[in-house]
């Protein structure tokens, strides 16, 4: 009996032991409070403040991202070709020429002949405004008096054209001419005064003659035909009109200071014209000459000394140059990096064909668009690279092939921990145990940012110089 009691009591012992421990290790992993130490092996890391960077790795060639094209600006033939591809030329120097140089230098001279001329036209203007206004005040007076002898020439069915003594005395010799005509007459018709014929013809020829001079005056002065009623009418609009439009005129010049403006805007409108034309002529002869823009090197010719450029091919690119003394790297990387790439990530380059040194360069712009080869989708950079002076290296040919290892900050200024440091990481959230001073350690909920190959952006209750756990929690 006393056996069996200590073997109870024992048992009762175990489970309560048993329970304690299950008790406190369920406390541990839920409540993150301070733990025993254990025997297993801690492994710690520091927590640190700093840029967080990653590392990404990729392949480029040497491009002529701002490659200058040259091209004639009329067609020709080519007469001289000074540079073949490779050959490094000075800003300055002359490329190419076309043939018909001499005749593109008329034309820049019967430009600048037309452009004098304008010139002048606008220079009289100014020149003749007080005699031109002087003039025109004339004019207006001239006009005022034509208006004037106009409307004291017009008539109307009631004007008379001569005076009432003058149509009176005409009408009356006209009746007196007509008595003596008509006695005459009566006897030549009727026969009965004894005279013949001719006798009584001679007779009357004179009166008739009289008659119709006197009855002609007497209908002149009487008054005036619907013809000449409307001719003067006509004559008075006109110099009414005349009058109007120099009256204008001068008012009109008066108000711009003797300058006609209408006038002004046609003399600048030529001299214009001539300035657009004279461009045209000398960019066109400029333009028959091929000079370097920059110091550079020639990277293409487009034909050979003798080459006819018609219109369908004198515009295209004649020669291409371009500085390579500041090279510059088109580099792709894999799509999955498109987070961490930006400008400003400095890379070091290595050159397939200069196997004794590493380049240095910075990413200066990222194309927008993803590029798609053969199945694979990169990002496409160009990255600027430091060439100084004791590279020794003066020009990098364009598609020099090149592996690129960019270093790039994806996070400034951030606390920082091992990746092996977060514990049960889920949703963007994640524990971290730090270790006490009494070899005890603490569970914190941190929230996880950005992430490199080999630490990780954290907020929370965490500070620099906290050690983290960063083994395997049993």
């Amino acid at each position: 009996m006393k056996l069996k009691n200590k073997r109870l009591i024992i048992g009762g012992l175990i489970i309560v032991l048993l329970a304690i421990g299950s008790l406190a290790f369920i406390q541990f992993q839920s409540s993150g409070k301070s733990q025993a130490k254990t025997t297993q092996t801690i492994k710690t890391a520091e927590v640190t403040q700093g840029d967080l960077t990653t590392d990404i790795s990729g392949t480029g060639k040497i491009v002529a991202p701002n490659a200058i094209d040259l091209a004639f600006s009329t067609t020709g033939k080519v007469a001289e070709l000074n540079v073949n591809p490779g050959k490094s030329v000075s800003e300055g120097d002359i490329l190419a020429k076309l043939d018909q140089i001499s005749t593109l230098q008329e034309a820049v001279e019967n430009a600048k002949l037309d452009l004098a001329k304008a010139q002048q036209e606008l220079d009289n203007l100014e020149t003749n405004k007080e005699v031109n206004l002087s003039n025109a005040l004339i004019a207006q007076s001239d006009a005022a008096k034509a208006l004037e002898t106009a409307q004291k020439s017009e008539v109307n069915k009631y004007s008379s054209r001569c005076g009432k003594d003058t149509t009176e005395q005409y009408y009356y010799d006209y009746m007196y001419a007509r008595h003596d005509y008509l006695y005459w007459y009566n006897a030549l018709i009727k026969h009965n005064t004894g005279y013949g014929d001719m006798y009584i013809q001679e007779r009357m020829a004179p009166f008739k003659k009289s008659m119709d001079q006197n009855f002609a005056n007497w209908k002149y002065c009487e008054g005036y035909s619907d013809l000449e009623i409307e001719q003067s009418k006509a004559a008075v609009e006109k110099a009414q009109s005349d009058y109007d439009k120099a009256k204008e005129y001068y008012e009109k010049l008066k108000a711009n200071d003797g300058i006609d403006p209408d006038e002004l805007a046609i003399a600048q409108a030529k001299k214009k014209n001539a300035e657009l034309q004279l461009e045209q002529a000398q960019n066109t002869l400029n333009g028959a000459t091929l000079i370097s823009p920059i110091d550079g090197t020639v990277i293409t010719v487009a034909s050979a000394v003798g080459e006819i450029l018609n219109k369908d091919t004198y515009k295209s690119p004649f020669i291409e140059i371009a500085d390579l003394s500041q090279p510059v790297l088109l580099a792709n990387f894999d799509e999955s990096d498109l987070a961490s790439v930006k400008t400003g990530c400095p890379a070091k380059i290595t050159f397939t064909a200069i196997t004794d040194r590493t380049f240095d360069g910075v990413i200066t712009q990222i194309n927008p668009s993803l590029t798609d080869s053969n199945s694979v989708t990169s990002i496409a950079t160009y990255i600027s690279v430091k060439n100084d002076s004791s590279s020794g290296i003066t020009n990098m040919p364009v598609g020099m092939n090149a592996t690129v290892e960019l270093n790039c900050t994806i996070a400034s200024n951030v606390l920082k921990v091992p990746l092996q440091a977060l514990k049960n990481e889920d949703n963007n959230q994640a524990q971290v145990y730090v270790m006490n001073s009494d070899g005890t350690y603490t569970a914190h909920t941190v929230s996880v940012g950005e992430k490199s190959s080999s630490e990780a952006e954290v907020t929370g209750d965490l500070k620099v110089g906290d050690k983290v756990v960063i083994s395997t929690i049993k």
